[in-house]
């Protein structure tokens, strides 16, 4: 048996501890290092953020190179955020036949670049010094406006969010359901860092923010009634797009005649360290459920879990371990169930493990 059999224990310990923690849970996008030189072609995707002491161009003329998969018709939004050096950084955006659609454009602070594709394909972003004279850092990240973001969390109303920009250039993408006979109350509070926390309103099928969006240092707070039942979405950044920033989110209906919809989220990441297989989950569900877990890699399946989850109404992070030994690509299925329904939400996750 290759699969640790305490795993039980530690989630179901996880799992009571769930219960008695505050409605507030952090939401944060995925954020990684650069890898080290040369970066060519290095895959990004909607809620990636590459930050850190790789992130830097070294010599005159260095160029890093990020690759994504779009389809025509998508809306993205690239942010590059200057983190020291001499001069600017540069980014320029080339579609899947090598056109530029974005051409070259520096900044010294944060830039934020949105653009609807019409090609589908493989998109590259080429990040390079102003100049090619001098050693730079940066910060680059790519989020999704529409359709909506695969990483977007959904969020119930009066359930405050407590969330972390955490690496310069950062998003933070909420959702939620809006009735057309309601009357929403939008509160963003800043609760720390170096910068303002800043709110964009999107509509639905919206590429534009709502010009009730704003920023604030303190707090900053619209209401609004939906012009149409949907859903909508909330982005957060810093202010600047270049530093980091902490805040608390919550959505309150000021009228009762806003419709509340069910709904739930289930996502993980995986990654393999040493025979150590880690499993970071995010769950949410407004009805309660049954949470259930496999493991599998080569011809075996393994379940690893079925429990009772009860209402959960703000995101929250569990991370889970299990011993593994390298068995080549390895992967995790989960799901929320219903005796109703069946499978409302779902997830799976695939890592490399190493050779057998």
């Amino acid at each position: 048996m290759r699969v640790s059999t305490n795993f039980a224990l530690p989630l179901s310990a996880a799992l009571f501890a769930l219960l008695l923690v505050p409605r507030a849970a952090l939401a944060q996008a995925t954020v990684a290092n650069c890898p080290v030189e040369p970066t060519q072609g290095v895959p990004i995707a909607s809620g990636d953020v590459y930050s850190g002491a790789n992130c830097t161009l070294y010599n005159p003329g260095d160029v890093d190179g990020f690759v994504f998969s779009a389809n025509g018709g998508d809306t993205y939004q690239l942010t590059l955020g200057y983190q020291g050096g001499a001069t600017q950084v540069c980014l320029t955006l080339y579609d899947p036949n090598s056109a530029i659609i974005i051409p070259e454009t520096c900044t010294s602070g944060g830039l934020v670049k949105e653009n609807t594709l019409t090609t589908t394909g493989k998109y590259t972003i080429l990040v390079m010094e102003a100049g090619g004279q001098a050693v730079d850092s940066y910060a680059l990240s790519l989020e999704r406006i529409s359709p909506l973001p695969p990483d977007a969390e959904p969020i119930g109303l009066s359930h405050a969010v407590v969330g972390t920009i955490a690496a310069p250039t950062e998003q933070n993408v909420f959702t939620f359901y809006g009735s057309s006979t309601g009357t929403y109350e939008v509160t963003d509070t800043y609760t720390g860092g170096p910068v303002q926390a800043c709110i964009y309103l999107y509509y639905p099928g919206a590429t534009t923010p709502s010009t009730l969006s704003g920023c604030t240092s303190s707090s900053y707070s619209f209401q609004f009634k939906p012009p149409q039942d949907g859903t909508y979405m909330l982005l957060i950044s810093g202010g600047g797009n270049d530093a980091t920033t902490s805040y608390s989110l919550e959505i309150a209906c000021l009228l009762p005649t806003c419709k509340q919809v069910p709904y739930c989220k289930l996502a993980d990441t995986l990654s393999y360290s040493s025979g150590t297989l880690t499993m970071n989950f995010t769950i949410e569900n407004s009805f309660a459920t049954v949470w259930n877990a496999w493991l599998t890699y080569q011809n075996t399946m393994v379940r690893l879990f079925a429990v009772p989850q009860p209402i959960t109404d703000s995101p929250a992070h569990i991370t889970q371990t299990t011993t593994l030994s390298p068995e080549g690509n390895a992967g995790v299925l989960s799901t929320l169930t219903t005796p109703k329904n069946g499978i409302v939400c779902s997830s799976w996750a695939q890592w490399q493990t190493g050779t057998p």
